[in-house]
């Protein structure tokens, strides 16, 4: 599911997202959301912030604050310039691991 779908589902349960703070908020009247509505706003929220109209430079740095508490106490200690190399580094790494596993 990407951000638009998620953002029309949101809004089918007569709810809007909003961006307060590095936070998505979701204003509604009805009934609390579904779990997995939940689970999808949680696991995107980088994509729907950039969708909302949070600018990418905050976006960014709010995934970097999201993942950091689960890394090892060295990499938590990294700039968000840094880290984020590394982020890229270990996508590029297990994308290209991906490839060459089904082109055997």
């Amino acid at each position: 599911m990407n951000a638009v779908e998620i953002i029309e589902r949101v809004r089918a349960h007569d709810a809007d997202l909003l961006i307060r703070e590095d936070r998505l908020v979701v204003r509604g009247r009805g009934d609390k959301l579904p779990d997995d509505l939940q689970r999808e706003l949680r696991e995107h929220k980088g994509e729907l912030m950039v969708a909302l109209g949070e600018p990418i430079n905050h976006t960014i740095a709010v995934i970097l604050a999201d993942i950091r508490p689960h890394l090892p106490k060295a990499l938590q200690r990294l700039p968000d310039d840094k880290l984020l190399a590394l982020v890229n580094w270990s996508i590029i790494a297990a994308f290209e691991k991906a490839v060459r596993t089904v082109t055997r």
